[in-house]
This record gives structure tokens, sequence and C-alpha cells, in this order.
């Protein structure tokens, strides 16, 4: 990973908003575990539906934005296939191939707030297909998502 990469990575994680960090997770919630089956929306609309079959994620990914137009295919939506962890606030994986050849991946943990809401914190990667190498510097994008549980 280039020097540009490691520096963007990094700004991304120390920049990133929190959910309410000093809210998050107390032993006397509403709900006990936060539990990735389900339909999850993030901040610009893109909605995430997925089960959980123990360890394996499956599902389908539908974005509400696109690098370029058309990018993400016709129907702008991809399969999900991915894992998730044990215990009450799991940490969670996920990956979309899009009709056009990019692909993204998701990393994050599933939060359950004070309040029982339940939130899926990741950083995600774009990776778009790059004609050659010397194209290669502008074809990954990172960023965060904040999904919440509908």
């Amino acid at each position: 990973m280039s020097s540009l990469m490691w520096y963007l990575l990094f700004m991304t994680l120390i920049t990133s908003r929190t959910v309410l960090a000093n809210e998050s997770s107390t032993l006397d919630m509403k709900v006990d575990v936060c539990n990735i089956t389900g339909v999850w929306r993030n901040e610009l609309g893109s909605t995430l539906h997925v089960k959980a079959d123990g360890s394996e994620v499956r599902g389908v990914y539908e974005t509400a934005v696109e690098s370029t137009r058309g990018a993400a295919g016709e129907h702008r939506t991809a399969r999900v296939i991915g894992i998730v962890g044990d215990g009450t606030q799991p940490t969670v994986s996920f990956s979309v191939l899009w009709e056009k050849g990019s692909c993204s991946a998701w990393v994050g943990q599933c939060f359950i707030l004070h309040d029982g809401a339940q939130v899926l914190k990741t950083f995600w990667m774009l990776r778009s297909v790059a004609d050659n190498l010397a194209g290669d510097w502008g074809s990954t994008r990172l960023g965060e998502d904040l999904f919440f549980k509908t």
C-alpha cells in the first residue's frame, strides 16, 4: 500500500466521527445481543439486507451512491458475503462485487446503544478497476459508514 493510502487511512481513523461513544453499550440495555440479521440503512440511504447463519453472513446490498454513474450496475445491487464474530456486540466483515467489476468491503462492529438501538459502525474500501498499473493510484477509496437497523 502506498504511503498516500496509509496516510488517508490514518487520517480517516483519527478524524472519524464517533457514534456517541460515551453512550455506547452498558449492561442494563433493553437489547441483549446486537443481531446482524436484518435490514440496515446507512447515512447516505444505502440498504443492507443480511442474514447471519452461524459465522456466515449473506444478503444483498443496495447502494444509494456510486463513484461514477453506472459503476454499480443497472440495479445498483450486489450480493453480500461475509463473516460475523461471536459475542453480544460482534465484529463483522462483508464484501460485494459490483456488476461493472469494482468491489467493496466493510469491516466493523455491531453496537447496542443505551436506548437499545442497534448500530453497525464500519470502515469501507472501494476498489475500482484500473485500466493499467499507472492508473492504479486513484482506484481505491476509503471511508466509513454508520448503519442503523430498521
